[in-house]
């Protein structure tokens, strides 16, 4: 579970193709801070596990269905990333509680900017509203 409260701003360093999957490697800090191999971080809002990790970086795999539901497709070497390492049970909750698993795919069909807010809807098939 996470808080969609993005704790830090990261870099991808690397993204290599493997034979199931993608690896990518993500420049960051902070959210290194008391993970371990086998973690949760949520990276653009997405769950991914730690498979690697250094003092400035970790690794994660994204299978091929994520790289498909999601816009890791989209990410390039340089890109920056949203990081939000997994809720501890005694952690404050300074935002909502979010799973970080893609359930469906959608489309971006409109985008209203209001004073200080940006308002966007997103359209996705009616089946999946359950």
């Amino acid at each position: 579970m996470f808080t969609g409260i993005v704790e830090e701003i990261g870099t991808l360093r690397r993204m290599k193709p493997t034979a199931s999957s993608c690896t990518l490697t993500i420049s960051c800090e902070k959210v290194l801070e008391g993970t371990k191999l086998g973690d949760s971080i949520a990276v653009n809002g997405t769950c991914l596990t730690v498979t690697r990790m250094d003092t400035h970086s970790f690794d994660c795999d994204v299978t091929p269905e994520t790289l498909s539901r999601t816009s890791f497709s989209m990410v390039r070497v340089g890109s920056p990333l949203n990081l939000e390492r997994a809720l501890r049970l005694s952690d404050r909750l300074g935002g909502h509680i979010v799973l970080g698993h893609v359930d469906t795919k959608g489309s971006l069909s409109s985008v209203m900017k209001e004073v200080n807010t940006v308002n966007s809807t997103v359209a996705f098939e009616r089946k999946k509203m359950k």
